[in-house]
This record gives C-alpha cells, sequence and structure tokens, in this order.
C-alpha cells in the first residue's frame, strides 16, 4: 500500500482542498516501475477514507458499474495499443451505495524514442450535472410533445373551426338576401348582428392561427431586401391608401438575414395599423426611416457584440397612445380603443413582437394622445 507522505510529496497538500472545491481526483501510473497512485480526492469519490485501498486498476474498477465495465475496459486497452489520450465518461457505485456519473481524462508522459513513460489523469464527479441535462432532455421532449399537439391544433383549427363558421355565414346571407322582407327590421337587425360576429370570429380565428404558426419555422434565414418587401405591402394596401389619402415616406432600406414572409407581416401589420388608428379628416402620413446600430447606441439591450443591427423607425400621425400602455398594446388580446370605433382583434402587434423576437431582436412604442405613434424595430442585418 502507498505511504501517505509520498502521496503528499507527489500531489501537494494544497490538492485535498481543491479537489474537495472541484469535485475531482487525480491519479498515476508510472510504466517503468508499475507504480500507481492515487490523489485524496480519487478515494473521496469512490467514498473511502484517504489511502485506504491499494491504487489499483482492479481496485478502481470494482466500484464500476456492470454496464459500463466493458465500455471501461476497451477504451483502456485502446489507449495501450494507440497511447493517445482519452476521454469518457461512465458510472460508479461508492462505498456507501452512492450511484455517480464520472468523467476520466488523461494525458501521457513518453520518452524521446515515443515509448510510454507515465500516464496521469483526472476523474471528475458529474453527477448533478448529468442528471441536470437528463432533466432537461425530459422537458425538450414534453416541450417537443407540446409542439407538436399545438401544430395539431392548428391544423385542427385552420379546417375543422372555419368551415362551421363558413357555413353560418353563408347561410345568414342566403337568410338576408331572401327572407329580407319577411325578417321584418328586427329580425334584419338580428341577422346583421350574426353576420358581425361570424366575420369577427373569422378574423379572430386567422389572426390566431397566424400567431401560432410563428412558433414552427424551420427554415433557414435569407437574404431579403426590407425596401422590396415594404413596396409588396404598399401594393397589397393600394385601395386603402387610396381611400383615405395616405402619404408613405420610405429610406432607402437595406437587405437584412431574415424570413421574408414574417417581415412583410410585420409591416403590414404596422403600416395597415397607421393607416386604421388615423385622425378623423387628417390624411395618414407615415414616416419609415432606417440607421445603422449597434451594442454602444442601446447598453440595456442584450444585443451581440460588435454585430450591426438595423433600426427601422415607422412613425405615423393618427391618434397616439398614453405612454404608459407602451409595453401593454403588445401583449395578446390587447386593446385601447372599442371594436365599434376600430374593428380588430387585438393580436396584430402581438404578431409584430413575436416576429421580431424570432429574427433575434427588439420592439419598443412610443405614443402621444392626439399626435401620433412611433414604433422602433431593431434587427440584426445577418443572423448569427
Amino acid at each position: 500500500m502507498l505511504l501517505k507522505s509520498s502521496i503528499s510529496d507527489k500531489f501537494g497538500d494544497i490538492f485535498p482542498h481543491m479537489e474537495s472545491i472541484l469535485h475531482c481526483g487525480v491519479f498515476s501510473h508510472n510504466v517503468v516501475t508499475g507504480e500507481s497512485t492515487w490523489s485524496p480526492g480519487m478515494y473521496a469519490i469512490l467514498g473511502l477514507e484517504p489511502f485506504s485501498v491499494d491504487p489499483t486498476s482492479a481496485n478502481f474498477m470494482n466500484y464500476v458499474c456492470d454496464e459500463d465495465k466493458e465500455l471501461l475496459m476497451a477504451t483502456a486497452n485502446k489507449f495501450r495499443e494507440t497511447k493517445v489520450p482519452y476521454h469518457v465518461e461512465f458510472s460508479i457505485i461508492d462505498s456507501k451505495g452512492l450511484q455517480k456519473r464520472i468523467y476520466s481524462e488523461n494525458y501521457v508522459k513518453t520518452s524521446d524514442n515515443g515509448e510510454l513513460l507515465e500516464y496521469n489523469g483526472v476523474i471528475k464527479d458529474i453527477t448533478e450535472s448529468f442528471y441536470y441535462k437528463k432533466a432537461l432532455e425530459q422537458k425538450i421532449a414534453q416541450l417537443d410533445k407540446s409542439n407538436h399537439n399545438l401544430q395539431e391544433f392548428v391544423y385542427v383549427a385552420s379546417h375543422d373551426l372555419q368551415e362551421p363558421l363558413r357555413k353560418i355565414s353563408t347561410f345568414t346571407e342566403r337568410l338576408a338576401s331572401k327572407f329580407q322582407s319577411s325578417l321584418g327590421p328586427e329580425g334584419g337587425m338580428f341577422v346583421n348582428r350574426i353576420m358581425n360576429a361570424t366575420g369577427n370570429m373569422q378574423v379572430l380565428l386567422q389572426d390566431l392561427l397566424n400567431f401560432s404558426r410563428l412558433s414552427f419555422n424551420d427554415k433557414p434565414f435569407e437574404s431579403v431586401s426590407i425596401k422590396a418587401i415594404i413596396e409588396q405591402v404598399l401594393a397589397d394596401l393600394e385601395i386603402k391608401i387610396e381611400e383615405t389619402k395616405t402619404i408613405v415616406a420610405c429610406d432607402n432600406l437595406p437587405d437584412i438575414e431574415a424570413y421574408a414572409s414574417q417581415i412583410k407581416q410585420l409591416f403590414n401589420n404596422l403600416i395597415g395599423n397607421a393607416i386604421k388608428f388615423r385622425k378623423l379628416h387628417v390624411p395618414p402620413v407615415i414616416t419609415i426611416s432606417c440607421d445603422t446600430v449597434g451594442q454602444e447606441n442601446y447598453p440595456e439591450l442584450p444585443m451581440v457584440k460588435n454585430s450591426k443591427y438595423i433600426k427601422i423607425v415607422v412613425e405615423d400621425n393618427g391618434i397616439g397612445f398614453e405612454q404608459e400602455f407602451s409595453e401593454r398594446i403588445f401583449m395578446i388580446f390587447q386593446r385601447l380603443n372599442g371594436k365599434a370605433e376600430y374593428a380588430g382583434s387585438g393580436i396584430g402587434l402581438s404578431i409584430c413582437k413575436k416576429i421580431v423576437e424570432n429574427h433575434h431582436g427588439f420592439i419598443f412604442a412610443n405614443g402621444v394622445p392626439d399626435k401620433g405613434a412611433t414604433f422602433t424595430i431593431i434587427l440584426p442585418q445577418k443572423q448569427s
């Protein structure tokens, strides 16, 4: 059995304290003399008193779990043949019956002609991190299952729930057109309420579907022209822009790495909102400007250091809002105005926030009642 004094000489008095903090132990084997040494940390991991057993491979293997013995022996044999250092994970049951997960790594000392003289290594108790990782994998599996269930819900909602609404809407329209005279004023009012409620439900359901689909995008980012996308949005809103005499002024916006369809939806919602929440008898004026920023411009935001971001500001002259509601407006189903005044589901800005988050960006709003609203979007020019 190796004397304690020789261990102290080899590993130093500070080692036991370091090993206790790091939950590790050190071993060494001299190929020439056949002498093996274990540090106190080796014994501690095995649940033994220091220097209570001989520091041999056979004694260590007594504590290795049966299912990992073959792996560990194969690793050791391969090391002897190749002299290439190894790293391996395995499980042990210590002298107190506690199962532990161990990580082991070694390095070698060779002679000038390449002969193996000595190998040294470390074992580390990684039980806590190992089971934490296992628990995390289980949580991820549960999350994947929940996402799968949500995808199934999206499918059901997009087909099974919309179909009854379409039938209600169709038959209500037929009822109104064929039997309007028989229904009378009160009956006609009830029919109109049914049609309005059905239309609102269809809009709400579609917006919910759009919001839920934003969580499922496994396509890669691609180079996207923001300028071209805004031009598409303005073309889609052409009739509404003409009816409201809206003026849109836009900077020469750059290309970014993004999901084109989501960026289009983002600006469709923002520009559509600026037109919707306009002041009475005042043509909407929407200004879209752009600038390049970095972490130094917004130190309070968790931006990637030394990365280039594009700041896009969408400003309007509409009805605005109280600044105290600047965060609330991005919450799902939150409305600052009644449905009678402004139609909608209250999901549009929630979709904008979700899209920006999908692109690892930031969005915030500033408003002044009866003066207008300003939405600031900060997006990385390239996705890391």
